[in-house]
């Protein structure tokens, strides 16, 4: 049977007025199907990384990222060392909240540091200081490091961020994007994401990964409007897990 796996759910402190649990978030994802889910902190200033690792502690399935800010240099790089040791598989890095430039050199060492420690990068995409073109500089440099482009540049850069994943292998687009439904449909339950049927079209199906941003969608949600395109057993195959699998090695 193929891996079904989300990249992209978080431990959110809000869950219609609750906090996300982890038995919250692992019904969520077997309403979909999916086994396996990368899991991240909420989002904030000072993302609670510890609570995170010790959240998933015993659930093989559920693959912590931790989130960090470039600003902390050095000793974050030594967080980052001892999450790793305490269980993480991957780091997000999220310009929007921690405001730094994707392409800064504050980032390469976390990058550097991810390539070393064997461990995934996942990157915030949007406007400005996060926009899709910057991720060329990263993945240039660091051709190794497997790099998961959250938002797929949406909504202003999602064809600087197919033009960045054409030149850089290392790339792959995550499809959280939902949020932007209103571009095809008004209502999220009938939308067909177009712009993400020529994503798996220019770059192939095996550059596309699933995520949810669960909690502000649920994973069947997401699921849904990818199953709308039509793309084919083989290329939903890849998408829902196998390409996930294969970056985190599950």
């Amino acid at each position: 049977m193929p891996v079904t796996a989300d990249f992209e759910a978080y431990l959110s402190e809000d869950w219609y007025g609750h906090p996300m649990t982890v038995s919250a978030l692992l019904e969520c994802e077997a309403e979909a199907g999916f086994e396996y889910a990368v899991v991240m902190p909420q989002t904030k200033l000072d993302p609670d990384n510890d609570g995170l690792l010790s959240a998933l502690e015993g659930h093989s399935n559920l693959l912590p990222c931790v989130m960090m800010n470039p600003h902390l240099g050095e000793d974050g790089i030594a967080l980052l060392e001892g999450y790793v040791t305490r269980g993480a598989r991957g780091v997000k890095l999220m310009g929007a909240i921690h405001e730094f430039e994707v392409d800064d050199p504050i980032v390469h060492p976390y990058v550097e540091a991810a390539g070393r420690l064997g461990i995934v990068v996942s990157i915030h995409s949007d406007k400005g200081n996060c926009s899709a073109d910057r991720f060329a500089a990263i993945a240039g440099k660091y051709p190794e490091v497997p790099i998961i482009m959250d938002h797929m540049g949406f909504p202003d850069h999602f064809e600087e961020g197919l033009a960045v994943c054409r030149e850089h292998e290392n790339i792959s687009m995550g499809t959280t994007i939902l949020r932007f439904y209103k571009r095809w449909a008004n209502n999220p339950e009938e939308t067909v994401p177009v712009e993400l049927g020529r994503a798996v079209d220019q770059l192939g199906p095996e550059r596309v990964v699933f995520g949810s941003n669960l909690p502000e969608y649920r994973p069947i949600q997401v699921k849904r409007a990818i199953q709308r395109l039509a793309l084919g057993k083989e290329a939903e195959d890849l998408i829902f897990g196998e390409n996930l699998a294969r970056i985190y090695g599950i």
